[in-house]
């Protein structure tokens, strides 16, 4: 898992789908499908339900969003604070 998968992570939760994070980040969709998979196969669960409506999270997803989101913080504070 990287911070990058994390970043993927947290874009498709916000925009609560994998298309329009894509063009908010300018990946493809199944660029982004791919790097959630191996996000998923990494930590060994799922942290996305996936519909035509869209995404949701799992209840593990849930539960790790809020740690997501802070580790996400943390390294832009870093960056600012080193560059």
């Amino acid at each position: 898992m990287t911070l990058r998968h994390l970043e993927i992570f947290s874009a498709v939760c916000a925009q609560e789908s994998f298309t329009r994070a894509a063009e908010a980040l300018g990946y493809t969709q199944s660029g982004m499908t791919h790097m959630m998979n191996s996000l998923e196969r990494d930590i060994g669960f799922p942290v996305l339900l996936r519909g035509r409506a869209g995404v949701r999270l799992t209840p593990a997803g849930e539960r790790i969003y809020p740690l997501v989101r802070q580790v996400l913080s943390a390294s832009q504070a870093l960056d600012r604070e080193i560059t």
